[in-house]
């Protein structure tokens, strides 16, 4: 808890007096408000008292399994609830969670541990609050639902999106692989005067080269072996809409012609036809590719090039944009839980700090993928730093905690974040770990800053 700030009340319900004794000390002497009681009945009356935290047992008199957290959450939908049970229970623990309850816990409850939870569990909400905060913002002022991420490059990106929208131009979306490009091509999209019509997407590098040009222009009855029908090609069907060429880099150039063409004269020429066909599209491309050095080799038209990079939006890769990263989590967290049905509700400090050391070479797909693998995998509330993946892991503990050059302070400093980090933030077991007195590790984390 932080000196001057309001006490937070815990609500704890036990029928087991020593237990119930040695959670509400170890709560009051953390900075809560603990209010115990044994009987969930007389429990329900300070549900609106203020209660941030309602820690109850699973069995309590007259009120039995699950039923506890589903009244809880009925009266009041603001409180975490964190529950108790003497016997580990997977399908309990499970139907708790999906009634709404953060953790679940079986005894002896640790009362050091039951602070921990209850610490990542107002983490948790305070996060899940920006993100809703940054939702609503973002869609308010852009328009842009489904792009998280709050860094300064992104809130650039955000605004250049707007700007760009409403207009004719071309755009270029340039970036690596798992940015979020075609993300960026549906905000211009929903941004636009066009977002009622379709925004149609296809990926260059997905399609046989042989059938690209059929994909982008149509083709006409017996243009071609198998060619039975005549058939509508991606820039007829998104007319008056968007169309988004992705991979652009990986057009042939006869193709690239072509496609220039279309661009100037807003005109298509299905395969097999002599006869152009008018289209109104909204072009947005998209590549991971160095279109430049491209053109310098010959591979890519220099006309086309500058004609499609009328506008360039470059999207930056996820390790330049880090504190993004505890966003993105909870986010992705949120939804592949929900899909998943899965009870994995948030992320511990340590294996959080852990996905943020990580370099995410393949970006926010990477991270989204690795996220959704644990979790379908897992029947916990909490992802631990045990669940990562083993080059995430090990990229970690590859990182040294002293370098060269660094002072005796930095070190000190290196050390203590670290370890309060293992610990989840609780400061007493980091100063038993540090072998510091708690007194002093208070002062050093003020002298801190951390």
């Amino acid at each position: 808890m932080i000196d001057g700030t309001p006490k937070l009340k815990v609500l704890l319900i036990d029928d087991q007096p020593d237990s119930l004794n040695a959670m509400s000390s170890r709560l009051e002497s953390e900075g809560y408000a603990p209010i115990a009681t044994s009987d969930a009945q007389s429990a329900w009356q300070h549900l609106d008292d203020g209660v941030a935290v309602v820690v109850t047992e699973l069995d309590v008199a007259k009120t039995k399994g699950v039923e506890v957290v589903r009244f809880a959450k009925q009266h009041a939908p603001h409180a975490i609830v964190i529950v108790v049970s003497a016997e580990p229970d997977i399908g309990l623990a499970v139907a708790a969670v999906r009634e709404g309850a953060f953790d679940y816990l079986t005894k002896p409850v640790d009362p050091s541990d039951l602070v921990h939870r209850i610490e990542m569990a107002l983490s948790r909400r305070r996060m899940a609050a920006e993100i809703a905060s940054l939702h609503l913002q973002l869609n308010e002022k852009h328009g842009l639902q489904n792009m998280v991420g709050n860094s300064p490059a992104m809130r650039s990106l955000y605004e250049k999106i707007r700007l760009v929208a409403d207009t004719r131009s071309t755009v270029l979306v340039t970036g690596e692989s798992g940015t979020g490009k075609e993300l960026v091509a549906r905000s211009i999209h929903h941004l636009s005067k066009r977002k009622n019509e379709s925004c149609i997407p296809i990926n260059c590098a997905a399609i046989p080269e042989t059938l690209v040009e059929s994909e982008l222009f149509g083709h006409e009855k017996g243009a071609f072996t198998g060619a039975t029908d005549r058939k509508q090609g991606f820039f007829e069907a998104a007319t008056k809409g968007t169309l988004f060429i992705d991979e652009i880099g990986e057009l042939e150039l006869g193709l690239q012609a072509k496609l220039l063409r279309a661009i100037e004269n807003r005109t298509i020429m299905r395969v097999g036809s002599t006869k152009e066909t008018s289209v109104d599209v909204r072009l947005v491309a998209a590549t991971n590719r160095d279109l430049a050095e491209h053109v310098k080799n010959g591979h890519f038209r220099e006309d086309l090039f500058y004609r499609l990079k009328v506008v360039e939006l470059k999207l930056p890769p996820l390790r330049q944009r880090k504190e993004d990263i505890a966003l993105l989590v909870q986010h992705f967290i949120a939804e592949i839980s929900a899909d998943a049905e899965r009870p994995v509700r948030d992320i511990d400090t340590e294996a959080l700090e852990m996905m943020k050391n990580y370099s995410w070479p393949g970006n926010v797909r990477e991270l989204r993928n690795t996220l959704e693998g644990m979790i379908v995998l897992s029947m916990k509330p909490v992802i631990e730093a045990s669940d990562l993946p083993t080059h995430i892991s090990n990229h970690n503990e590859s990182q040294a905690i002293i370098k060269p050059g660094m002072t005796m302070s930095e070190i000190e400093k290196e050390a203590i974040r670290r370890t309060l980090q293992h610990t989840g933030g609780n400061r007493t077991k980091s100063a038993e770990i540090l072998g510091i007195s708690l007194r002093t590790l208070q002062r050093k984390v003020k002298e801190f800053g951390l």
